[in-house]
């Protein structure tokens, strides 16, 4: 399923004089199937605003440009939303404070439960098994835990078992690594890229974090004042110094620093992935190159 929108526009309070605002402004954007995208941008920047499109949370308006999910038009009236979601799941910020349930099994079949009305208590159970078991989760350990006595990594994971029960072809995550350690960071970004290439075809996401789009995502878009003004590899992206000036962001650490030691002649270029600039900095270094 690929994400197609066009000219697309959104104001909160269009009706409200002095309250108004144009949140987003003629987007033009295609996010293909298959792809780890990141939206990125400052805050207010219309990074969510645009997400929460993608699965109905937030309706085109009347005029507001054009907007697809694979077969699914999103200005259609008739457009099945339930179905949308089904293939389209959305975790926010802090996902573990959306846990609700008495126990584990519930807080995961509830998602199923509502877009498959007529599933079966057996299939039920395979399923929900089956997504915690993908999010590292043993479900006899845990199903008939209360979700609240878990720890925090696990709340989380928990979380994620809860959007992907239904199976969806695209994942929406809105500041996925928020609030962890870096331990507890690296292992729930390694669990993304393990549903991305088990589970999930696509998954989009949200961030401040510049070292997460750089190491993790394919493509990413630049967000500002309800725009975009860039998409391109996080190579293309971070290498524009008129893309993070205009937008206000910070360079990944692996791209600062490859700035810095091109200008010394000690390495002479890297993707800003942690693998790669390592290497180059390796060889360089083995080759006489000297960190000044």
């Amino acid at each position: 399923m690929d994400v197609v929108a066009e000219n697309l526009n959104f104001t909160y309070s269009p009706k409200t004089k002095g309250l108004s605002f144009r949140a987003l402004q003629n987007v033009n954007l295609t996010i293909k199937s298959g792809e780890i995208f990141g939206i990125i941008g400052k805050t207010g920047s219309g990074k969510s605003t645009f997400v929460q499109h993608i699965n109905g949370l937030i309706k085109v308006q009347k005029g507001g440009g054009a907007l697809k999910v694979g077969d699914y038009d999103l200005t259609d009236k008739k457009c099945d939303y339930k179905s949308l979601r089904a293939k389209v799941g959305m975790m926010f910020q802090y996902p573990e404070h959306q846990l609700f349930a008495e126990t584990v099994a519930e807080d995961v079949a509830f998602a199923l439960k509502n877009f498959a009305k007529d599933i079966s208590a057996e299939e039920i159970s395979v399923r929900v098994k089956e997504a915690l078991s993908t999010v590292g989760l043993d479900y006899n350990e845990v199903k008939d835990k209360s979700p609240f006595d878990l720890s925090g990594g696990q709340k989380r994971r928990v979380a994620i078992a809860g959007v992907i029960v239904a199976k969806p072809e695209i994942l929406v995550l809105d500041e996925p690594a928020a609030g962890l350690d870096p331990k507890g960071k690296r292992e729930f970004l390694e669990l993304l890229l393990k549903l991305h290439k088990d589970f999930v075809k696509t998954i989009i996401i949200v961030s401040h974090d510049m070292n997460l789009v750089a190491e993790y995502c394919t493509r990413a878009a630049v967000f500002s004042g309800g725009k975009i003004i860039a998409t391109g590899t996080p190579k293309e992206i971070f290498s524009d110094r008129n893309i993070i000036e205009k937008s206000g962001l910070d360079l990944p650490l692996t791209a600062a620093l490859t700035e810095k030691l091109k200008s010394k002649g000690i390495i002479t270029d890297s993707d800003f992935t942690v693998e790669d600039f390592t290497e180059k900095l390796v060889v360089a270094l083995k080759n006489g190159g000297k960190i000044r």
